[in-house]
């Protein structure tokens, strides 16, 4: 993931929200934002998971509203270290994050053996998403978490 502007200062972590097609807006979207030059860009884990979010969703008449932490395990997490943290520094924001994701994925996989128990197929299949969500983007060095304070 890249840590920088095209005007060389280093981006910082926020969260926005992202309407589409004036029918849908999408609260807490996780992005990054240069404090120079204001450039905001959707974090690139996010792009593709967004994408598949929005096909699925129904176009109706009229608008409605979502959290993209409720959709992805994540940003989920990111937001709330992000919210209720006092960490100080990019590397303690990091290591919190990893702490959170791990708890998180031996709960998941303690759910997942749950509902291997009971032979639940659809309750393990939405369990593998999101454990593919946390290890695909946590686990893997190309999609490092990386954070910059302001």
């Amino acid at each position: 993931m890249f840590e920088y502007c095209k005007c060389g200062q280093r981006f910082d972590l926020d969260f926005r929200l992202v309407d589409y097609k004036k029918q849908i807006s999408i609260d807490n979207v996780p992005i990054v934002i240069c404090p120079k030059c204001e450039h905001e860009e959707i974090l690139p884990w996010v792009q593709q998971d967004l994408s598949l979010l929005l096909q699925s969703l129904p176009l109706e008449n009229k608008s409605y509203g979502l959290d993209y932490t409720d959709f992805n395990e994540l940003a989920y997490i990111i937001y709330k270290v992000f919210t209720s943290s006092e960490v100080d520094t990019k590397d303690a924001f990091k290591l919190e994050v990893q702490t959170v994701c791990a708890a998180r994925i031996n709960t998941l996989l303690d759910l997942y053996r749950c509902a291997s128990d009971v032979h639940d197929q659809s309750w393990m299949a939405e369990i593998e998403a999101r454990l593919l969500q946390l290890t695909q983007k946590v686990l893997s060095g190309e999609n490092e978490i990386r954070f910059s304070w302001a």
